[in-house]
């Protein structure tokens, strides 16, 4: 049986409280995602303050979810990873290896590059968990394994490239079927629902650069819209940290303008985020949502992808090149 290998990146996450710190201070220290614009040595400066203060204040958050300290992303990622192995194998009739590659935590980079030289394949195929573009992420991925894939030895396979996959149609239905079912759960009609796309937020000095990532969550958003015929929608940003301009508006500012204006039944879709994490978890659901909530407006997230069935097949389709 012919054999594939999905060759998956992303930031990674902790996998405990203890990691909590070490994986900020590699977040913040990295220039190619967040650059403070104060010099190398001064930023992991910075990146050492910011990382001690702000691993205290969400310990108490990774505990409160449920994955005993860990982030649920990278849990969920796992359960992902697997049940794609086993359903690409059952759709193509093919086998597939997943390796995770993370650029903040285990498994490292030069960890998942020597599990793949030393594995057998056909064919490999290179992504992110990212299905929108942008240079903070999938750019900061490829960046990093361009310098890292030579070295590695592992240049003998064939190869294929995955940059982004928000257009995938199976992926897109999943999503809108889901704001479906969160308009269910208000009792109402979508056409009687507004819909919040929340995405992750980058430093506003990529999106000067010619960040791809705003237009790409904007074609995202047109797509869903057309086809759980969404009428009434906005787009936010949410997680922004550190000590630059990120995109606006933020999720608390539009979330806040709602309270004066005739906006109800409201849908909140992280548009970025593929499975539930701190950002999700804590932030939409604990901090977000009682803001409007809390004034009686209705007021419901989208239960997340995760690794659910229609998402895996998704996941499936979109690599099956």
């Amino acid at each position: 049986m012919k054999k594939d290998v999905l060759f998956i990146m992303g930031m990674g996450g902790p996998e405990s409280v203890e990691s909590i710190e070490p994986f900020l201070y590699n977040l913040f220290s990295d220039r190619d995602i967040i650059d403070f614009h104060v010099g190398n040595c001064l930023q992991k400066f910075i990146a050492g303050k910011i990382a001690k203060k702000r691993s205290k204040k969400l310990a108490p958050e990774y505990l409160k979810m449920g994955y005993n300290g860990a982030s649920p992303q990278i849990i969920i990622h796992r359960k992902i990873f697997k049940a794609l192995e086993e359903h690409y194998k059952n759709k193509t009739g093919r086998e597939l290896t997943v390796i995770e590659a993370n650029c903040y935590y285990h498994p490292f980079f030069d960890e998942a590059l020597n599990k793949l030289k030393n594995t057998e394949c056909d064919k490999v195929i290179f992504t992110t968990v990212y299905p929108q573009y942008s240079l903070t992420t999938v750019e900061a991925c490829f960046n990093r394994l361009a310098k890292m894939y030579n070295i590695a030895g592992c240049h003998k396979y064939q190869s294929v490239v995955i940059p982004y996959w928000y257009e995938n149609e199976k992926y897109c239905q999943a999503i809108a079927d889901r704001i479906l079912n969160a308009a269910k759960k208000l009792n109402k009609d979508i056409k009687e629902c507004h819909v919040l796309y929340s995405a992750h937020s980058v430093p506003l000095s990529y999106v000067e650069k010619g960040d791809p990532y705003p237009e790409q969550v904007k074609k995202h958003i047109d797509i869903i819209n057309k086809l759980a015929g969404i009428v009434s929608f906005d787009k936010a940003y949410q997680s922004k940290v550190g000590p630059v301009k990120w995109l606006k508006p933020t999720m608390i500012e539009t979330l806040e303008s709602y309270k004066e204006k005739n906006i109800d039944n409201i849908i909140i879709v992280p548009i970025s985020f593929i499975s539930d994490h701190i950002e999700t978890l804590i932030e939409v659901d604990e901090q977000l949502i009682p803001i409007l909530k809390n004034t009686g407006k209705n007021i419901v997230r989208m239960e997340s992808l995760n690794n659910s069935p229609d998402f895996i097949d998704a996941l499936s389709d979109i690599i099956n090149i």
